[in-house]
């Protein structure tokens, strides 16, 4: 089987739940929650996810996040056993450490993980997290990390604006960020929030007013996307769907991936050939045509409105 020429695979991430432990009000995801369904990724399909695409691509990179990945401890370290096995050489896990508040619990979920493979764990902690998560439970999961595999766990707080604006959030997550630098800990950069979810109801006052969004913007120059015929990452929820950025190529529980792998053609979808060819103005234009006319009233770039689109369809 030859793979489709318009995927170039290099990382999977699986959103193991949409389930989360806190209710930030930085989320993106947080009203989304409520609608989904199953509650968690199929352990059995994600494995095989691993071995096959593993099979067909140099795969540097499987990560696991939510919602809060620890909810479901097990199937997290199996998907990481299964990276490990491939050969796949960086196998992260965002988690906020919340899934347990019994000591021996998070320590023996913390030792599951290192035994798996897993080797970078991302620990969100900043303002937001703070707000709904209680510290102990989350500072004993550090501290259990860091004396398992002080080199495998990181900080990865989450910045309104950037670490350089200054605002209360930003001030209070240094604070944060600065106690668990004194046990050891280091800190990535994290992550700037974007306006979206939670974040644009009660962030947005940090932020410049939206104005006419540039729909010139080159897709894939927005962090985190890929054009959908230069694919490198593939995405997949709880409910088996696969991701190519804002589209949905098939499912893992009803499509055979080996198929889809070797049949994507992004220009055979009405869709993403017109993003293709002419950009979000293009894809607006054949929503229209369908009828489809989405809100783009809290869009800030071309690449927002081409997800709300797709949302639309």
């Amino acid at each position: 089987m030859t793979p489709s020429k318009y995927l170039n695979v290099e990382r999977i991430e699986f959103i193991v739940t949409h389930l989360c432990s806190g209710n930030c009000r930085h989320c993106s995801a947080a009203e989304a929650r409520k609608s989904f369904s199953p509650a968690h990724v199929n352990e059995k399909a994600a494995v095989n996810a691993v071995a096959c695409l593993a099979q067909y691509f140099n795969i540097t990179s499987v990560m696991t996040f939510g919602g809060e990945p620890l909810l479901y401890p097990r199937i997290t370290a199996t998907i990481h056993a299964a990276a490990k096995k491939a050969g796949i050489p960086c196998r992260q896990l965002i988690t906020n450490g919340m899934f347990s508040k019994d000591p021996k619990a998070i320590t023996a979920t913390a030792r599951d993980l290192v035994r798996a493979g897993v080797n970078d764990v991302l620990l969100s902690v900043d303002a937001f997290h703070s707000e709904t998560i209680p510290r102990e439970p989350v500072a004993c999961f550090a501290k259990a990390m860091h004396a398992l595999a002080p080199e495998c766990i990181r900080l990865s707080p989450a910045w309104v604006v950037n670490r350089e604006h200054d605002d209360p959030y930003n001030r209070t997550t240094k604070a944060i960020l600065a106690e668990y630098e004194a046990m050891g800990i280091s800190s990535s950069y994290g992550n700037d929030i974007f306006l979206s979810g939670n974040a644009a109801k009660y962030l947005a006052e940090f932020y410049p007013a939206p104005g006419a969004v540039d729909l010139s913007a080159p897709c894939g120059s927005a962090p985190y996307t890929d054009p959908p015929d230069r694919v490198k990452t593939l995405s997949i929820t709880p409910d088996g769907s696969i991701w190519a950025c804002a589209f949905k190529i098939g499912n893992l529980l009803t499509d055979s991936l080996s198929d889809l792998i070797a049949s994507y053609d992004p220009y055979a979808s009405p869709l993403s050939a017109a993003l293709l060819s002419g950009g979000v103005q293009k894809m607006l234009s054949y929503a229209a045509k369908d009828g489809i006319k989405p809100d783009l009233s809290s869009c800030r770039s071309a690449c927002d409105v081409c997800r709300r689109i797709c949302m639309a369809y």
